[in-house]
C-alpha cells in the first residue's frame, strides 16, 4: 500500500506533543507536511529535523477569537487546494482547525483531541451546540486521537465509536535512552522543594500554593519552570518571596532531566472551574512517574481518581488557603518515601510514548478501507 501524503495544522507549532506526533510518523517514513500558528511563546521547542514549518498565523492568547477563525479558515482553504491533486491525509489539532477543515469540503482528516475548547467557561451558553458539533466531527474523520480517557466519556460515554484510539500525552520516546532509576530517592526531610513546570496558568490554585509557600512555609520552596501570558505574575511572586523561585522558559524534552532534579514534589492541581480540567489526563502525570515525583493534584477530577487509586500522591481543594495549609502541615517523608517507592515500580511502557504505534496501524486501517 502507496502511504498517502500526511499533512499536519497545529494549533501550536511550539507544542511538544504535537511535534512529538509528527515525528513518529517521520520515524515511519511517511512523506508529511507542516502547518501551524505561531504564538509567539516556547519557540525553542518549534523545530523539526529536516521538515520545514510553514507558519498561517501569528496569533496570542486573548486574541479575537473571531479573527483567529476567520483567518484559520482562509488559510486551511488554501492548504486544501494546494493538495488537490495528491493523495493526503489531513492531520488537524484541536476543534477550530478540524472544523475549518470540514467547512472546506475535507473529509479525509484525522482529528486529534487534547482539550475541549467549548469546556472553559466563556463557552457555556453554546456548549451543547459546539459539543453536538464536535461528535459529528469525529464521527465523520478517518480517525480521531483523544489524549484522555475523560474526553471519551464526557463526550460518548460508553458508546466509543470503533474510529476513536486514546493515545496519553505520555514522555517522548527520547527517555527510552535516560536512566530512570537516576531519579528514585528518597525524601529526607519535610523541608520540600513544590515545583510548577509547563505553560502558567491557574493563578486561583498554583500560584495560590505558591503564594502560601511563600508566606506561611519559609523552610519550603517553590520553583516555577515555564512561561505564558501570566509569566509577569509570577516574577512578582519570585521576588516578593525568597523561597519562590522562577527559572524562566525551558524546551522540551531536552531540559526536563535537569528540572526535574531539582525539587521533591509536582504540583499539577489545575483550577476545576472549567469542564476541561475536570476531564484531562495532563502530561505532568507522566513526567512526575517517569522521575518518581509525587504529585498534588485537584480533587474531583479524571485525574485525581487516578492518582489516588494507584497512589501516585494527592488530591487537595488548591483553591482554599486553609486546605493548602492543612495539606503541607501533613506531610510525612515516610508517606512521600512510600508513594515514591510505589511509582518506581511502574513500568516504563506505561509512562514513554510508543510512538503512535496502535493510531498508525489504526490509521493505515481505515485509509485501506476508504
Amino acid at each position: 500500500m502507496v502511504k498517502p501524503k500526511i499533512v499536519f495544522i497545529l494549533e501550536s507549532i511550539s507544542q511538544p506533543r504535537c511535534i512529538k506526533r509528527i515525528n513518529s510518523f517521520i520515524a515511519k517514513e511517511f512523506d508529511v507536511e507542516i502547518y501551524g500558528i505561531d504564538r509567539g511563546k516556547y519557540n525553542e521547542n518549534a523545530s523539526i529535523s529536516g521538515k520545514q514549518i510553514n507558519i498561517i498565523g501569528n496569533q496570542k492568547d486573548g486574541d479575537d477569537y473571531f479573527k483567529k477563525a476567520i483567518n484559520n479558515n482562509i488559510e486551511i482553504n488554501k492548504i486544501i487546494k494546494s493538495h488537490k491533486t495528491q493523495s493526503t491525509v489531513f492531520y488537524s489539532f484541536g476543534f477550530a482547525l478540524t472544523l475549518s477543515l470540514f467547512l472546506n469540503g475535507c473529509r479525509n482528516y484525522v482529528y486529534e483531541v487534547s482539550d475541549i475548547l467549548y469546556g472553559y467557561n466563556r463557552f457555556n451558553l453554546i456548549r451543547p451546540i459546539l459539543k453536538k458539533i464536535d461528535k459529528y466531527l469525529i464521527k465523520k474523520s478517518i480517525v480521531t486521537v483523544f489524549t484522555s480517557e475523560g474526553f471519551v466519556k464526557y463526550l460518548f460515554s460508553n458508546n466509543k465509536p470503533d474510529n476513536i484510539i486514546i493515545q496519553p500525552n505520555r514522555l517522548n520516546v527520547y527517555f527510552r535512552n535516560v536512566e530512570r532509576s537516576n531519579y528514585h530517592s528518597n525524601v529526607e526531610s519535610t523541608n520540600l522543594r513544590f515545583a510548577y513546570v509547563g505553560a502558567f496558568r491557574y493563578p486561583n490554585t498554583v500560584f495560590r500554593f505558591a503564594k502560601i509557600i511563600g508566606e506561611s512555609f519559609p523552610q519550603n520552596e517553590f520553583h516555577f519552570y515555564g512561561d505564558s501570558k501570566l509569566t509577569e505574575q509570577v516574577i512578582t511572586l519570585s521576588k516578593q518571596y525568597d523561597n519562590v523561585k522562577y527559572f524562566g522558559s525551558f524546551k522540551n524534552p531536552d531540559d526536563l532531566e535537569s528540572i526535574y532534579k531539582n525539587f521533591d514534589v509536582v504540583v499539577a492541581c489545575y483550577d476545576i472551574q472549567s469542564l476541561n480540567e475536570r476531564i484531562a489526563e495532563p502530561n505532568k502525570l507522566y513526567e512526575a512517574l517517569f522521575f518518581n515525583k509525587p504529585i498534588i493534584v485537584s480533587k474531583n477530577t479524571f485525574l485525581s481518581k487516578k492518582v489516588e487509586k494507584i497512589n501516585f500522591g494527592y488530591a487537595i481543594d488548591a483553591s482554599n488557603d486553609e486546605s493548602i495549609i492543612s495539606f503541607i502541615d501533613s506531610l510525612k517523608t515516610n508517606q512521600l518515601n512510600s508513594i515514591i517507592d510505589n511509582i518506581s515500580k511502574i513500568n516504563e511502557d506505561d509512562i514513554i510514548d510508543d510512538n503512535s504505534e496502535k493510531l498508525i496501524l489504526l490509521l493505515k486501517e481505515k485509509i485501506r478501507n476508504l
